[in-house]
């Protein structure tokens, strides 16, 4: 049972991805042009790359369940070429530092990643809704980048800079589209200037 959550739970979050994106298509597509352009601009590069996720899972499973079952990825490459060379191969390389000797985790700890990533990704969307793009990108990315990703405060500060300049010249300035500014800021700016 535990192996089969965890084979199966990368597909259950890009599934619930599609369905959001599919969904968010879906309403828009009743919008005028102009409102609905920028969902499409979102939306269907996220289904495309969706179902493309889903394929690529579904061969890995298909790969794993079939004939490959205990062998390293090493093992598995050299039995590919070999059937396409028509004589058996052997790769003269150490298994050690190649990423193919990593340790597998247990589902708990994937099932615990992903719910954590989740977190991030609801953290995400109820922030631009509450405070807006402006204020939320910026302090979701530090997040991310510092306690996720791991990364350096000079990496996170310097991407985050980056990202946040990007995204403003990007939809402000050359799209002309006014990012969501967020119900609370919004609210907070009505009362501060009224």
């Amino acid at each position: 049972m535990k192996h089969s959550i965890a084979k199966y739970s990368n597909s259950t979050m890009t599934l619930g991805l599609l369905a959001i994106f599919v969904a968010m298509v879906a309403v828009s597509s009743t919008y005028p042009a102009g409102a609905r352009f920028m969902t499409f601009v979102v939306g269907l590069p996220a289904i495309a790359l969706c179902l493309l996720q889903l394929t690529l899972d579904a061969r890995d499973r298909r790969r794993t369940s079939g004939g490959g079952r205990g062998l390293s990825e090493l093992e598995i490459a050299q039995q590919q070429v070999s059937q396409k060379v028509g004589h058996a191969v052997q790769f003269d390389v150490a298994g050690a530092g190649l990423g193919g000797d990593e340790p597998a985790l247990d589902p708990r700890t994937k099932v615990l990643r992903e719910l954590a990533i989740w977190g991030y990704f609801l953290a995400l969307i109820a922030g631009i809704l509450l405070f807006g793009f402006h204020l939320t990108v910026p302090v979701f990315l530090v997040t991310f980048l510092r306690f996720q990703a791991k990364a350096k405060w000079t990496t996170t500060l310097g991407l985050t800079a980056i990202a946040s300049i990007i995204i403003y010249f990007a939809f402000e300035k050359v799209l002309r589209v006014s990012l969501h500014p967020g119900f609370l800021a919004d609210q907070i700016q009505t009362l501060l200037m009224p």
